[in-house]
Protein backbone atom coordinates (compact mmCIF):
# COMPACT_ATOMS: atom_id res chain seq x y z
CA UNK A 1 0.00 0.00 0.00
CA UNK A 2 1.40 3.52 -0.63
CA UNK A 3 0.44 6.05 2.12
CA UNK A 4 0.52 9.71 1.76
CA UNK A 5 1.22 11.28 5.64
CA UNK A 6 0.40 15.38 6.49
CA UNK A 7 2.76 16.44 8.86
CA UNK A 8 1.50 18.93 11.32
CA UNK A 9 4.35 20.93 12.85
CA UNK A 10 5.14 22.30 15.85
CA UNK A 11 9.00 23.51 14.94
CA UNK A 12 10.48 24.84 11.69
CA UNK A 13 10.29 22.63 8.49
CA UNK A 14 14.12 22.68 8.70
CA UNK A 15 14.70 21.57 12.11
CA UNK A 16 11.90 18.51 11.94
CA UNK A 17 13.33 17.69 8.34
CA UNK A 18 16.94 17.17 9.90
CA UNK A 19 15.39 14.76 12.00
CA UNK A 20 13.27 12.78 9.13
CA UNK A 21 16.05 12.78 7.04
CA UNK A 22 18.35 10.95 9.50
CA UNK A 23 15.63 8.09 10.11
CA UNK A 24 15.45 6.38 6.86
CA UNK A 25 17.58 3.58 8.07
CA UNK A 26 14.14 3.01 10.31
CA UNK A 27 11.50 3.94 7.26
CA UNK A 28 13.56 1.46 5.21
CA UNK A 29 12.54 -1.39 7.72
CA UNK A 30 8.92 -1.06 6.46
CA UNK A 31 8.75 0.84 3.37
CA UNK A 32 10.28 1.47 -0.41
CA UNK A 33 12.98 4.33 0.97
CA UNK A 34 14.46 4.83 -2.24
CA UNK A 35 10.87 6.03 -3.53
CA UNK A 36 10.31 8.60 -0.26
CA UNK A 37 8.81 11.80 -1.32
CA UNK A 38 9.17 14.54 1.10
CA UNK A 39 8.28 18.53 0.83
CA UNK A 40 6.85 21.76 2.29
CA UNK A 41 3.57 21.90 1.98
CA UNK A 42 3.62 25.63 4.34
CA UNK A 43 4.85 27.53 7.28
CA UNK A 44 4.05 24.38 10.07
CA UNK A 45 2.95 21.40 7.36
CA UNK A 46 5.15 18.56 5.85
CA UNK A 47 4.17 16.32 3.42
CA UNK A 48 5.45 12.93 3.18
CA UNK A 49 4.61 9.71 0.25
CA UNK A 50 5.48 6.64 1.39
CA UNK A 51 5.55 3.69 -1.50
CA UNK A 52 4.88 -0.39 -0.28
CA UNK A 53 4.30 0.52 3.18
CA UNK A 54 4.26 -2.64 5.44
CA UNK A 55 1.00 -0.97 7.25
CA UNK A 56 2.09 -3.52 10.16
CA UNK A 57 5.31 -1.90 10.50
CA UNK A 58 4.14 1.32 10.03
CA UNK A 59 1.48 0.70 13.06
CA UNK A 60 4.34 -0.43 15.07
CA UNK A 61 7.09 2.45 14.13
CA UNK A 62 4.60 5.06 14.80
CA UNK A 63 3.35 3.92 18.22
CA UNK A 64 6.94 3.02 19.46
CA UNK A 65 8.31 5.04 22.49
CA UNK A 66 11.24 5.61 21.07
CA UNK A 67 9.86 7.44 17.91
CA UNK A 68 7.54 9.30 19.78
CA UNK A 69 10.15 10.54 21.91
CA UNK A 70 11.86 11.57 18.44
CA UNK A 71 9.51 13.64 16.79
CA UNK A 72 7.32 15.00 19.92
CA UNK A 73 9.14 17.96 20.10
CA UNK A 74 9.03 18.27 16.51
CA UNK A 75 5.13 16.78 15.45
CA UNK A 76 2.19 18.07 16.55
CA UNK A 77 0.03 15.47 14.45
CA UNK A 78 0.86 13.06 11.53
CA UNK A 79 -2.64 12.34 9.53
CA UNK A 80 -2.42 9.44 7.00
CA UNK A 81 -4.17 8.74 4.05
CA UNK A 82 -3.97 5.57 1.67
CA UNK A 83 -3.18 6.32 -1.77
CA UNK A 84 -4.98 3.93 -4.94
CA UNK A 85 -3.47 4.68 -8.58
CA UNK A 86 -5.70 5.63 -10.71
CA UNK A 87 -5.99 3.79 -14.37
CA UNK A 88 -6.08 5.83 -17.44
CA UNK A 89 -9.53 7.84 -18.13
CA UNK A 90 -12.35 5.20 -20.06
CA UNK A 91 -13.46 6.79 -22.72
Amino acid sequence: MDVHIIVKLKSSYEDWHEIFAGDGERRSTMCDETRTLVGQAGEKTALVTLFNVDMEAMGAMMTDPGFQKMTETYVEEHIPFSLTPIGPPQG
